[in-house]
């Protein structure tokens, strides 16, 4: 425990002038709620949605990033009500979430998503969020029987943690920018690579790479190779009080389906406790405006890594809405 631990609040109470603010984005966004289809499967992962809504843009000579950023949502504003959402800044981009999303599940449904948080005056405030154990030239599970968002939506069944809302967010951004922390990135990943599949001098001789660091190197060689996004896993939780910490460990078991045991890939969870309470809500804003900032801890991933993080759970549950027949 560190020396000031006992100032730090892992949560905030929201007057009205904060929750009012909270309430409003900063800017557009089109929402895109999804209605699941009711009593059939939906695919385990979605690579062509994530391919079909890919918007690679720079400017500057290919110095910056302009690329488009998508937000995924859970967000449970009444125990009764699990809502799954698509946000995206532009009216094209929206046409290209129904569309290609319909593509992939022919029986989906849409109707339109909410912006802003679902807070008000007097309601606490607290959150977290995941990152990456290992470097993140290291794949994350994408092998799925079943949608891998089902253990999150498990968990955040109406009778779970009544009195408290929650949202979920997946950030993601297409990696578009010729940078010197790209280039860096890319040397430092392709070393890793070349380590593990050489042979290992040791005190008898020479070893052969075993068969997990083969499997690390292709992990590592798929990554380089193929377009990668920025991406960040964040909680908001309302209502949590004294209780926010064990909330947020909570909806961090539901990714642990994500843990790759053949590269030793895993996610770590941080809960936010700042010493100023008001940082707490400068975290919520850049939620709000579903921008990464400096509170996102944010990590490369693939097109394959993202279409198992951005699922439809299959389940039924009594507060998911499904699609009318």
């Amino acid at each position: 425990m560190g020396v000031f631990d006992f100032l730090r609040s892992n949560h905030v109470t929201l007057n009205e002038e904060e929750a009012e603010r909270l309430q409003n984005p900063s800017k557009p966004w089109y929402s895109v709620e999804v209605l699941p289809p009711r009593n059939q499967d939906t695919p385990s992962t979605l690579p062509y949605f994530v391919s079909g809504i890919l918007e690679i843009q720079n400017k500057w000579l290919g110095l910056r990033n302009t690329s488009p950023t998508v937000s995924y949502e859970i967000r449970r504003a009444q125990n009764n009500q699990l809502r799954f959402q698509y946000s995206v800044p532009t009216k094209r981009l929206e046409r290209k979430v129904r569309t290609q999303l319909a593509d992939e599940i022919p029986e989906v449904k849409f109707r339109d998503g909410v912006n802003g948080l679902p807070v008000y005056n007097g309601e606490t405030l607290g959150g977290g969020l995941l990152h990456l154990g290992d470097s993140d030239w290291y794949t994350l599970n994408t092998e799925h029987d079943s949608p891998p968002i089902n253990a999150v939506t498990a968990l955040l069944h109406r009778h779970s943690m009544q009195n408290t809302k929650f949202v979920i967010q997946v950030l993601f951004q297409p990696i578009a920018a010729k940078t010197l922390r790209k280039w860096w990135w890319r040397k430092k990943a392709v070393q890793q690579r070349n380590y593990l599949k050489k042979e290992k001098q040791g005190i008898w001789g020479s070893t052969q790479p075993t068969r997990r660091e083969k499997s690390q190197a292709h992990s590592i060689n798929k990554k380089i190779g193929n377009a990668r996004y920025w991406t960040s896993i964040r909680f908001l939780i309302i209502n949590g009080k004294e209780y926010t910490p064990s909330r947020i460990k909570e909806l961090a078991g539901g990714f642990n389906r994500f843990e790759n045991p053949e590269t030793n890939q895993y996610f770590n969870t941080v809960t936010f406790q700042p010493l100023l309470e008001k940082r707490l809500l400068s975290y919520a804003e850049t939620v709000r405006n579903r921008e990464f900032g400096g509170w996102s801890r944010k990590f490369r991933t693939t097109q394959g890594e993202l279409a198992s993080l951005v699922t439809i759970p299959d389940r039924n549950q009594e507060n998911i809405q499904t699609a009318q027949p």
